[in-house]
């Protein structure tokens, strides 16, 4: 029997606007997509592109002008999926006088907590989003990066099946950034299948095994990122590996020292290649370390949106 989607739309669309003499504005135009479970799925698309419109109509906050839109099973609006699922907004807005634990203790009582359930379960949350320290201090004296971790550790309050989450890497430095993307691994790592969309293109290669791109509203591709992105070979590192990399240097397209006894090559990716390396791995366990070399998802991105916009007009999504 065939595993259900977690997320599947079919031919949705909305267009905004309520004078029927005014031209209405299509936001989203036929997006046909599947999100499998178990996947981080990375929801791409330049400013205006839908992204946004896509995950409200997958919330039910906004309803489809056509098409439909299914997560976990059911169509949206059945209320018991809601639970199923945390979400985090974009710029989503704070009580600055509540403490962390006072705010996350009025969102466990929204999703109908019970007393002891709140006691167990809003630590934990702290606990995960690495905020316990600050748990008794007022949300208005939080940075950015600190109120996103709050934001998200709301959304994963009800231990979701689904957690969607909008633009949760933007405007974050680098140590909220890296923060975020280690709670995406370790509640994927737990089941929850995760939805996001991002602009920050190279930490979605990094954390992402799911992608689909979007440009005015229309769907330009979608799948498995290592279908979606060209191999660029097979990049060998070895460590104490003088007598090994005399033996592969003859195969290898490129060869660079990295420190003492310390080698990285490159392969191209055939079968034969594959294989020969996965044994070698095995046989010289710690001393070689294999991984594939992907095309980059920002030289990617932006090829597809400037094929979309026409050439050089697609330069401007760069800006």
């Amino acid at each position: 029997m065939e595993e259900v989607p977690v997320i599947k739309t079919e031919s949705l669309s909305k267009r905004y606007g309520v004078l029927f003499w005014k031209k209405k504005n299509l936001s989203l135009d036929q997006l046909s997509i599947t999100v499998p479970r178990g996947a981080v799925f990375g929801f791409l698309g330049p400013n205006g592109a839908g992204k946004t419109t896509t995950i409200k109509l997958l919330m039910d906050l906004i309803h489809p002008t056509s098409g439909s839109a299914e997560v976990l099973g059911k169509p949206v609006w059945d209320p018991s999926v809601r639970r199923r699922i945390g979400f985090l907004p974009d710029a989503p807005a704070f009580n600055g006088l509540m403490t962390a634990s006072e705010f996350l203790n009025v969102c466990a009582k929204l999703l109908k907590m019970s007393k002891a359930e709140r006691k167990k379960r809003v630590p934990e949350v702290l606990e995960t989003v690495r905020m316990t320290a600050s748990a008794d201090d007022k949300l208005g004296g939080f940075s950015r990066g600190m109120l996103q971790r709050i934001g998200v550790a709301q959304a994963i309050l009800n231990k979701p099946d689904l957690l969607i989450l909008d633009e949760p890497l933007l405007g974050l430095d680098p140590y909220g950034r890296q923060e975020l993307k280690r709670i995406i691994r370790e509640q994927n790592k737990l089941g929850t299948t995760v939805f996001f969309s991002s602009h920050i293109l190279a930490d979605v290669q990094e954390i992402c095994d799911h992608a689909a791109i979007l440009n005015r509203g229309r769907l330009l591709c979608s799948g498995k990122l290592g279908d979606l992105l060209g191999s660029q070979g097979i990049s060998v590192r070895l460590t104490d590996g003088d007598d090994l990399v005399r033996d592969l240097l003859p195969e290898a397209k490129e060869c660079q020292k990295k420190g003492p006894h310390e080698w990285e090559l490159t392969f191209e990716k055939t079968p034969d290649s594959e294989k020969r390396l996965q044994e070698l791995k095995e046989k010289h366990a710690g001393k070689v370390e294999v991984v594939e070399q992907w095309e980059s998802l920002e030289d990617f991105f932006f090829e597809k949106i400037e094929q979309d916009n026409g050439g050089e007009a697609g330069k401007e999504a760069k800006e």
